[in-house]
């Protein structure tokens, strides 16, 4: 009996950490996010509309919203390798459009170059991660909201969709 909650006793003190290392440890196990969207327009030629990195069962991946024409598509990339999981197609149904604007399709898709760049400038800082972009109009202007950890913590930029100009989220 003794070894059981030993065992479970342990077990409980682990989780937590466990947890713990999951969060930080892919981290340095990761491609960035600028790879990631590299490795899904390879697959699909088109603008970001959204990509987040989250966990998909035991996997960490990133799910990258891009936009071709009228058409949104979901490419899952694994965040470790860099390989794409699985694309599909989107249906812009009533609730999808109201999700996508069709003034964020077309900014999507002409802002491609503009958002690498500022990706890999963010990205090129010491300790910089991105974990979210998305693509929003805000104050009449098209930008993608970002969420990054960096040596400070946790912050919020945007990144103007049009010149590339990087400012806080105030």
């Amino acid at each position: 009996m003794t070894h059981k909650f030993t065992a479970l006793a342990t077990s409980l003190l682990l989780a937590p950490a466990a947890l713990f290392a999951q969060e930080t440890a892919p981290e340095a196990e990761r491609i960035s996010m600028s790879q990631a969207i590299k490795s899904a327009q390879s697959s699909i030629d088109g603008g970001v509309l959204e990509a987040e990195i989250e966990t998909e069962g035991d996997a960490l991946v990133y799910e990258i919203d891009l936009v071709r024409g009228e058409s949104v598509y979901e490419v899952t990339v694994n965040a470790a390798t860099g390989d794409v999981m699985k694309q599909s197609e989107e249906q812009l149904t009533s609730f999808l459009s109201g999700l996508f604007q069709e003034d964020e399709l077309r900014a999507a898709g002409t802002a491609r170059d503009v958002l690498m760049t500022a990706l890999t400038e963010l990205e090129g800082q010491d300790s910089t991660w991105i974990e979210e972009v998305s693509l929003d109009d805000e104050d009449d202007r098209m930008v993608y909201e970002v969420e990054l950890t960096d040596a400070t913590g946790e912050r919020e930029l945007l990144i103007d969709a049009t010149t590339g100009e990087i400012t806080p989220d105030d």
